[in-house]
């Protein structure tokens, strides 16, 4: 039989037609000036199914005879099935901080509690204008921290308590403690309900205004207070409605003849109210308008001087929160605050206002930390409505090493008593060092310089405390 180029042989099928296919034979090519190489691959379509060769009990394979007439084409060579290729495990996540203590779990809580003790000495322990001398001290710290792992609501809080202990200046030793706990109720997908509750202790100095240099002791002052209220969330929008209450105690002083100081008479109760509003810009910029509205009453209608200080504030502010590229995150805001008095020999306070809290990741082993805050404080200055207090603070943080960190804050403050020709100027510098010996063993070193400046005569005084200490953690 005769072919004409580019037709098939007679032992090939024809292209693309459902005749019998070569297995064999190769088909030239239609150009003869081409040089053909190796053998065609056979279309998939033109190729018999292969039929499975189940497994018996034994283990072996039992070839399975087809049913019906056998085909005519010849059976392919067995196929080379791939070996499966054994997936690779993810490698383990770094740990940003292999020092930081893991936690007790109670629950579905993780606790993180520690005690630290710190050895040093202090060169004017009451910080006295005119201190009687030094002294070596002790000083004790015991905290833990809370945060729930729960897939809705969320429960986080603190609690730290210590104690000074000066050998030589036993009326120098003073205790001091803080706490807050907050628990986030997530009623739908938008509405939430926020709870607080707080409190701190801390002490007068002698020569603080308002008790005089003759006491002997550091009076007592406990703050303590709860927040209730929630927040709507509608799209980007954030609507927030908060009501405080906050409880202030102070413990009376003591002179060195055992007269007492009533210092109890300054005790009061505030009430507030906070409406919130919020805007998302990005999930990193959320600028928002906050406002607040409070009272102030006093356990006794007039003080010692015979004023009465009962008093109503209000203040807005402006502001956003930030969190850009985990660089820069925090929150700042300005705004304005006034408040008049019950009294109308008192006069009404007004100032300007600024509140950051910003923390500034520069490199990942650097960090800087900066803090402002504004707040109207009550007195028991005669002739003096109340304080304005400013004050700011920067902190420093290098790590030399992964268990080894460095740091250095410093701040400022400024008190104006309103009324009276009464200003104070506060410096504090501190440098501080942190040696991970493990997770759960940390060696703490700090020096701290504090100074205050007052228009008052007799009232400056400068104070250096020392402090080496061990702190145990989990």
């Amino acid at each position: 039989m005769e072919t004409t180029p580019g037709s098939a042989g007679p032992l090939d099928a024809a292209p693309n037609s459902p005749g019998k296919p070569n297995y064999g034979k190769p088909v030239l090519p239609q150009d003869p000036r081409l040089k053909y190489r190796g053998r065609p691959k056979t279309p998939a379509h033109a190729l018999p199914p292969l039929i499975p060769y189940p497994t018996s009990s034994q283990g072996r394979q039992k070839p399975v005879q087809p049913q019906g007439p056998i085909a005519s084409e010849p059976v392919p060579p067995p196929t080379i099935a791939e070996i499966p290729i054994i997936p690779r495990k993810a490698p383990p996540k770094v740990d940003q901080d292999p020092f930081a203590p893991v936690g007790v779990g109670v629950g579905s809580l993780r606790l993180v509690p520690y005690v630290e003790t710190n050895t040093g000495y202090a060169d004017n322990p009451n910080n006295s204008p005119t201190p009687t001398g030094g002294s070596w001290m002790l000083r004790g710290e015991t905290g833990v921290a809370v945060a729930s792992d729960w897939s809705r609501h969320s429960l986080t809080g603190s609690a730290e308590l210590g104690y000074d202990k000066f050998f030589s200046q036993p009326g120098a030793d003073r205790p001091d403690a803080q706490g807050k706990l907050d628990l986030r109720i997530d009623v739908t997908r938008d509405i939430s309900a926020d709870f607080e509750v707080r409190g701190a202790l801390t002490t007068q100095a002698p020569g603080t205004p308002g008790i005089g240099q003759s006491v002997t002791n550091r009076p007592l002052v406990i703050t303590t207070g709860a927040t209730a209220g929630g927040t709507d969330n509608i799209g980007n929008l954030a609507l927030g409605l908060h009501g405080t209450i906050d409880r202030t105690v102070n413990a009376n002083g003591a002179l060195s003849n055992g007269a007492i100081v009533d210092l109890a008479n300054g005790n009061y109760t505030a009430f507030g109210v906070q409406p919130r509003i919020a805007y998302q810009i990005t999930p990193g910029i959320i600028p928002f308008v906050e406002g607040t509205v409070d009272t102030r009453v006093r356990d006794q209608a007039l003080d010692l001087s015979g004023f009465a200080r009962d008093s109503n504030g209000v203040s807005a502010r402006f502001g956003t929160t930030f969190e850009l590229s985990r660089i820069l995150t925090g929150q700042i805001a300005a705004g304005y605050a006034e408040r008049s008095y019950a009294d109308a020999r008192m006069q009404s306070i007004s100032a300007p206002t600024l509140d950051a809290s910003l923390v500034w990741t520069a490199t990942p082993l650097t960090t800087a930390t900066l803090k402002a805050a504004t707040t109207i404080a009550e007195t028991t200055v005669a002739n003096s409505s109340g304080t304005v207090n400013h004050t700011g603070s920067l902190e420093l943080t290098h790590a030399l090493m992964r268990n080894f960190t460095i740091g250095a804050v410093g701040s400022i403050g400024f008190n104006d008593y309103r009324g009276v020709n009464l200003h104070e100027t506060t410096y504090s510098a501190s440098l501080k060092m942190a040696y991970n010996l493990t997770r759960s063993i940390v060696v703490n070193g700090s020096f701290t310089h504090d100074r205050l400046i007052s228009t008052a005569p007799g009232s400056d005084y400068t104070a250096n405390v020392f402090l080496l200490g061990l702190k145990l953690q989990r």
